[in-house]
């Protein structure tokens, strides 16, 4: 087709015409013309389609999947209609949305209430009770199941002990429907509580003032002004424990009891029945109320204002100084938190306890088993959340950033998709990651492969053709380099030398191709990657005879500490293949553009090839088994409060801060760098405060992952409640806490010391 195809005329004029098609491609141009944004917006699109999306999409195909032919199945949605299955089916279901519903409307009153209490109120003490408040987001979610059984079980404290109750046959207890949403309610009550608190604190008090002014009474300006400012936080927060709640599992587990809801059914589906197909098809369904949900939301949310300074003058907050209504409001608020501080206290108390019900002399052989027999969960669960939360903090940071000051196509997609990660259930997610990375996630692979190739090669030549000749030759002489161990009968660490001395050539390359004054940095990556592979074939060397002299050591606790920490350093030292090449073919996009424009071809050539034959080495991505996966799992459900941290502190930064730097030459590396990243740092370290406690928390979505080399402390402490040993539960909970808690202080003082102040973040809605 000749170029005068292309052209129309328009009035006497001759225009080209412009397609969404073209106009995307013409975006894509200039995404890749910003080395940060297009470097920063292909690997973070990368993480959240292979660790959140692709996941979801195999969920969801699975769900129609038949596991045992592979054939089309609808079977378990036709249950639904079936007769014989639809009443308990459609019973699962009530229960579910029953739970949902009255976690969320209990748990937004309540919320209100403490929220009200605290701002409007003048209680005494109000940082104290601020703090108590928030005492459930650091604990395990059925820390507070734990604590009800312990008190109002059937051998409670309370409901034996005090009360005397003999609880047989048509005796309500704690187990069922009505127990679960009253420990739903006290564990999510906070999270509406950090959101209706964070509106009441920015609502401007002039329009009440106003009211006030013109006559109006308290009430009637709390139920025509007040209430109708705060419905979008109420909303948010109604919606968002209703999400939390269809999310859970521990609690379901715990305190279910014959009203099973779908999130225990999924579970069992897959940990005992081992159906795939039928944990995805209900998984699926309960996907189907927790999205819509999650819209909802993210629509209620999307309305919010984060203006943090108007420049008008505004008075200080209305407070309640009727007594009636104010010490009501307190009275509640204090109550809820006696009953808060009482099961929390009982799980002290109970894991020091013989036998509870039975024995309550003290003992502390509880805390010997957990630092014995349960010290690999404790060390393994600290190791790998420690691991996650920078992941976790510099995704989001990232997401934050291309989301509020860039534009570009699929900006809301991006933002979408990122906090979709702790929106699903994490059930959901969980199997999403049994069944997408069990085997080697082929397409996803080359996929992956093909987007970072593409941008390593696009400064190498000025043309397509040579690119795509570059792009073909290196990545089949990768893919057959995997040969080479065959023909030379060599073994894995011997192929390795092989490329050990590939990179070394292409540091040789890079240094005497190099332009000037650039010739430690072209080859110095290079010979970095040299040096890693040789890290990764000595390392068994020094770790395998440290596991074994661990047995040897004397005791129960010291041989513990050096096989995981052995396992811990292998983590760094022994990664997969597939993640050392993805990892490397990052990192040689920096020493290619530091090579002459003569030289780039074959230093990108040599690189794919090296690159290709690590990314294609065996399995790439089988994560199933690794501790890769639930670090990946982690990070994923922390990663919304991550980015909603930087969001909330990007939109309170004038961007004419970072204009100003562009304006005077700097580029968008060197302003993202020395200029947003130091303003916005400490949002990154309040968003790393909650994406630590969120891990350590969390069960949902690593019950599934967990094994015998790397257990997970919350998967312990079920364990244990679910084997009667309520105390030994009680006492892995207490450490877990701790360790929480140890973990905000010590990030709180960081930031305090560095930045003279804690940074106020609305965390709430991540």
């Amino acid at each position: 087709m000749s170029s005068s195809e292309h052209l129309m005329p328009v009035k006497g004029k001759t225009i080209r015409p412009r397609s969404g098609l073209w106009r995307r491609w013409q975006e894509i141009r200039l995404i890749g013309q910003d080395p940060v944004l297009g470097l920063g917006l292909l690997l973070v699109g990368i993480f959240v389609f292979v660790f959140i999306a692709w996941p979801l999409l195999r969920v969801i195909v699975q769900g129609f999947i038949a596991q045992d032919s592979g054939d089309f199945d609808i079977r378990y949605f036709r249950q639904y209609l079936d007769p014989y299955y639809q009443g308990h089916n459609f019973r699962v279901l009530r229960n579910t949305l029953v739970m949902g519903f009255f976690t969320a409307l209990g748990g937004t009153i309540l919320g209100f209430v403490f929220a009200y209490t605290i701002v409007r109120c003048n209680v005494p003490f109000p940082r104290l009770l601020h703090v108590l408040t928030l005492l459930p987001t650091i604990s395990p979610p059925f820390a507070i199941a734990i604590a009800a059984i312990l008190l109002f079980g059937r051998a409670g404290l309370v409901t034996k002990q005090v009360l005397g109750i003999n609880f047989g046959p048509g005796v309500n207890d704690i187990y069922g429907l009505d127990g679960l949403v009253f420990v739903q309610i006290i564990t999510f009550f906070s999270v509406a509580y950090l959101i209706i608190r964070g509106m009441l604190e920015r609502l401007d008090p002039a329009m009440e003032e106003a009211a006030l002014n013109l006559g109006a009474s308290k009430f009637h300006i709390f139920r025509t002004v007040t209430l109708p400012l705060l419905v979008p936080g109420l909303a948010g927060s109604f919606l968002l424990l209703f999400v939390e709640s269809l999310a859970d599992l521990g609690n379901p587990l715990l305190l279910g009891g014959n009203a099973m809801v779908l999130s225990t059914e999924i579970y069992l589906a897959v940990n005992g029945q081992y159906d795939q197909q039928k944990g995805a098809a209900l998984s699926l369904v309960l996907l189907i109320p927790t999205l819509t949900v999650f819209l909802v939301q993210r629509y209620v949310v999307s309305r919010r204002s984060y203006v943090a300074v108007t420049g008008k003058p505004t008075g200080g907050q209305l407070t309640v100084k009727e007594p009636w209504i104010r010490w009501s409001f307190i009275t509640v608020t204090t109550l809820t938190l006696l009953l808060v501080l009482a099961l929390y206290i009982s799980i002290l108390i109970g894991s020091f306890t013989t036998l509870w019900g039975i024995n309550y002399t003290p003992d502390l052989s509880h805390y010997g088993i957990a630092l014995t027999r349960g010290l690999n969960a404790i060390l393994s669960t600290t190791f790998l959340a420690a691991v996650a939360t920078p992941i976790a903090g510099l995704v989001g940071m990232v997401v934050a950033f291309m989301v509020v000051r860039k534009t570009f196509a699929g900006k809301e997609s991006l933002d979408f998709v990122s906090n979709l990660g702790g929106a699903v259930p994490g059930t959901i997610l969980g199997i999403g990651y049994i069944i997408a990375f069990i085997q080697a996630p082929t397409f996803v692979v080359g996929l992956v492969y093909a987007l970072l190739a593409a941008y390593l090669v696009g400064n190498t030549a000025r043309s397509w053709w040579p690119r795509l000749t570059i792009l073909a030759v290196g990545t089949v002489a990768g893919y057959y380099f995997n040969w080479l161990p065959f023909f030379l009968n060599l073994d894995e660490n011997g192929w390795r030398w092989l490329l050990i001395g590939g990179f070394a050539t292409l540091a040789v390359v890079a240094w005497f191709g190099a332009k000037p004054g650039r010739q430690r940095a072209a080859a110095g990556v290079l010979l970095v990657m040299a040096l890693l592979l040789v890290i990764v074939n000595l390392s068994p060397l020094v770790l395998d005879p440290m596991t074994r002299w661990a047995r040897t050591l004397p005791g129960l606790v010291l041989p513990r500490l050096v096989q995981k920490m052995a396992s811990a350093i292998g983590v760094f030292t022994e990664p997969t293949m597939a993640i050392a090449g993805f990892t490397f073919l990052v990192a040689s996009i920096y020493p290619i553009s530091q090579v002459k424009e003569r030289v780039r071809p074959w230093l990108a050539g040599g690189v794919l090839t090296l690159c290709a034959a690590l990314i294609f080495f065996g399995s790439p991505l089988a994560l199933v088994g690794t501790p890769y996966i639930v670090i990946a799992a982690y990070a994923v459900r922390s990663l919304p409060a991550s980015v909603r941290a930087g969001v909330a502190a990007l939109q309170q930064i004038d961007p004419a801060i970072e204009e100003a730097s562009t304006n005077l030459g700097a580029d968008a590396g060197y302003t993202f760098r020395r200029v947003t990243l130091p303003l916005i740092l400490p949002a990154f370290l309040t968003g790393l405060i909650f994406a630590f406690a969120r891990h350590m928390t969390s069960l949902s979505a690593i019950i599934f992952l967990t094994t015998a080399e790397w257990p997970i402390l919350t998967v312990w402490i079920l364990s244990e409640v679910e084997q009667g040993g309520m105390s030994t539960a009680a006492a892995y909970s207490v450490i877990l806490i701790g360790i929480v808690l140890a973990a905000i202080t010590l990030l709180y003082a960081i930031l305090g010391k560095t930045f003279g102040q804690r940074e106020n973040v609305d965390l709430a809605v991540g």
